[in-house]
């Protein structure tokens, strides 16, 4: 079915409204390489899935530092692993968050954020982002004990906007966000910040643009339901 107008638009968190250099920052200040923030950040997303695949869960903090453990070899104690994570609290937005949110809620549309992070971490993200008012919901991924893809976590999101996936669209950077979404129902917009292309294993965003206001204003002109 092609896709729609949504009424709400659910954006995806972390790499997507949410720059990671913060964290980056504290990962040098423990003395770690800034770039073991990207296999990390892998580490960390792929264990979440494969404990939720295996049918048990963990929040998000406590995979994060399970995952930093590992990729650097347990040569970090727990006060730098605190450290590090402490990271996760000082996210600041992508250049182009708030023009997003803005495009959405000047088109009329409800705007929800929904995370692997905890709903607490999300508000205060938000919070100094100046973004809040703008954000009807925080959705976490806490509330249903399973991380994304898994088709929960977007039932999750219908249930709070109270209609059926159709009428929702999420915007996310990352190509197994945008499949997870496609597969419960909803419709999906994609931005190329964080993979230079869309990966082939995954269904394909029903709309790609270089930046979130372009992939919401892609959203907001196709055809009414």
């Amino acid at each position: 079915m092609p896709a729609t107008r949504p009424d709400v638009i659910v954006f995806d968190v972390v790499q997507t409204l949410a720059s990671l250099e913060a964290v980056r920052t504290r990962l040098t200040a423990v003395g770690q390489p800034g770039s073991l923030l990207e296999p990390w950040f892998s580490r960390l997303t792929r264990d979440g899935m494969a404990l939720t695949l295996a049918g048990s869960y963990a929040p998000f903090l406590d995979v994060a530092a399970s995952a930093l453990a590992v990729e650097t070899g347990g040569a970090l104690g727990q006060e730098q692993l605190d450290e590090v994570l402490a990271g996760f609290g000082e996210l600041e937005p992508q250049p182009d968050a708030a023009a997003a949110i803005t495009a959405a809620t000047d088109a009329g549309l409800r705007v929800f954020a929904l995370s692997n992070g905890s709903a607490e971490s999300t508000a205060g993200f938000l919070d100094r982002a100046g973004l809040t008012d703008r954000v009807e919901q925080v959705l976490s991924i806490d509330q249903v004990r399973a991380w994304k893809p898994a088709p929960q976590v977007y039932r999750l999101a219908c249930d709070a906007a109270g209609l059926p996936p159709e009428r929702l669209a999420l915007v996310a950077v990352h190509s197994w966000d945008v499949h997870g979404a496609r597969r419960a129902g909803m419709s999906t917009g994609w931005c190329p910040r964080f993979e230079q292309v869309p990966a082939p294993a995954f269904d394909a965003a029903d709309v790609v643009a270089d930046s979130l206001d372009g992939v919401v204003r892609e959203l907001v002109a196709l055809p009414a339901p």
